[in-house]
């Protein structure tokens, strides 16, 4: 259970760390439209990344102190610890199988391009019109 319980909390650290990076790459972008001044913090941090981890880590925050959102992450592990993952062999084998059948269909679509193409042109230089 120790185990579960810290695997949703680093959830929800990652998902305000993503949500602060987003928050603060909107605002930069805001800032340098809007020509307001994205001033230095403490020499070290723009006043966009300081909102953005103020807003993301707090959304974070906010959820992770909700039962129903840690209980809903909760479950969500538990599912996923009931998927039977494919081995590594296995998942070499299909994507070989998934690379290989995509050369041949892309060869032989392209084939059909070519010689449609090549026909088309030709057609077109006899200046015959369907």
């Amino acid at each position: 259970m120790r185990q579960k319980s810290t695997l949703v909390a680093l959830f929800f650290l990652v998902v305000g760390a993503l949500a602060a990076f987003v928050v603060h790459l909107a605002l930069a972008s805001l800032f340098g439209v809007l020509r307001v001044n994205n001033t230095m913090i403490a020499d070290a941090f723009p006043l966009s990344g300081v909102i953005g981890v103020v807003v993301g880590m707090g959304a974070a925050f906010a959820a992770f102190s909700m039962g129903r959102t840690k209980t809903l992450v909760g479950e969500v592990l538990d599912e996923l610890n009931k998927v039977n993952w494919p081995s590594g062999a296995e998942t070499r084998m299909n994507t070989a199988i998934v690379v290989v059948f995509s050369v041949v269909g892309a060869s032989f679509l392209g084939v059909f391009d070519i010689t449609f193409g090549s026909l088309s042109n030709w057609l077109a230089d006899q200046n015959i019109r369907f």
